[in-house]
Formats: C-alpha cells, sequence, structure tokens
C-alpha cells in the first residue's frame, strides 16, 4: 500500500470541532474537506469592518504504509472575497503534541508563514508512515473588508 494522507483537526482526541483545532493532540477525528466555513468561524461585521487574523492547526496524518515524500501545499483557489487571505505554516518536526495556543487569536511560535500559490509551493517535510506533519492555516482580515455571505478558497497537497 501507498503512502495515504488525511487532514486531522487538533485540539484533543476526540474533539471534533474545528474552531477549537487550536494545536495539542491531533483529534481521532478525520476533516474530509478543509475550507474557510467549515475550518473558520463566520466573520462578523465588526471583523470585516476592524480586521482580524486568526489560527488553525491541522495535521496531515499519513494513514498508509508508505512514507509520503515530496510533499508540498498551496492555495489552489484564493479567497472569494479581495479582503481575506490564507498563509500557512508547518511546525518543526517532530510535532510536539502539547503545543497548542491559548485561542484563536494568539499565533504560534516559532512558526513562519507564506501564502503559497501553484508557482511557489510551500514544501512539507516527508511524512512516515503513521505520522503526521502540523500545519498552521493563517487567515486574515483586512480591515474595511466588504463583509461577504459566502468566503471560500481551497488549498491543495500533493505527494509521492
Amino acid at each position: 500500500m501507498s503512502a495515504t494522507l488525511i487532514w486531522r483537526i487538533t485540539g484533543g482526541a476526540d474533539n471534533n470541532d474545528p474552531y477549537a483545532s487550536l494545536g495539542g493532540v491531533r483529534s481521532s477525528n478525520i476533516v474530509s474537506e478543509i475550507a474557510l466555513n467549515n475550518l473558520f468561524d463566520d466573520v462578523s461585521p465588526a471583523e470585516a469592518s476592524a480586521g482580524d487574523t486568526e489560527y488553525r492547526a491541522i495535521d496531515l496524518y499519513n494513514s498508509g504504509d508508505a512514507p509520503a515524500t515530496g510533499v508540498v501545499l498551496y492555495n489552489s483557489a484564493e479567497t472569494s472575497s479581495a479582503g481575506t487571505t490564507l498563509d500557512f505554516g508547518i511546525e518543526a518536526s517532530p510535532i510536539d503534541s502539547t503545543t497548542s495556543i491559548a485561542n484563536e487569536s494568539t499565533a504560534p511560535i516559532g512558526v513562519s508563514f507564506s501564502h503559497p500559490t501553484s508557482d511557489s509551493k510551500l514544501s512539507i517535510p516527508n511524512i512516515a508512515a503513521g505520522s503526521g506533519a502540523r500545519v498552521w492555516v493563517r487567515r486574515v482580515v483586512d480591515a474595511a473588508t466588504a463583509n461577504t455571505s459566502n468566503d471560500q478558497g481551497t488549498f491543495t497537497i500533493e505527494y509521492a
């Protein structure tokens, strides 16, 4: 069998709330589709007006029996609102399952963020079978962003 990468939220072994995916222990719950509306809460009119930056920790877990190599991540569809962006950072390996942030507005320590595209993909270290890589997602809402009812963006993982 080959490598099989699946997304899992964090926040405790039994966590099933992606809004509470703030690091710590990897959840046993698989996230079938990562998108703005199921990883982050809706942006309130006040947040759209003032601007807001929030973070989530999700694990890319290899449930296969071979290492995942050549792993890259990128924004395959930018957010539908011109005033929002998704940026990504990789936690240093090995994942320290006790590392978490106090709340969604607190940046994780030691994680550098970038805005990967199909032309400039973010490399993720090889992921051994039965192991994972921690991906931090930063959603930035610029000040004076028009409030929209359905802001969406998509990111993609590729691997061998």
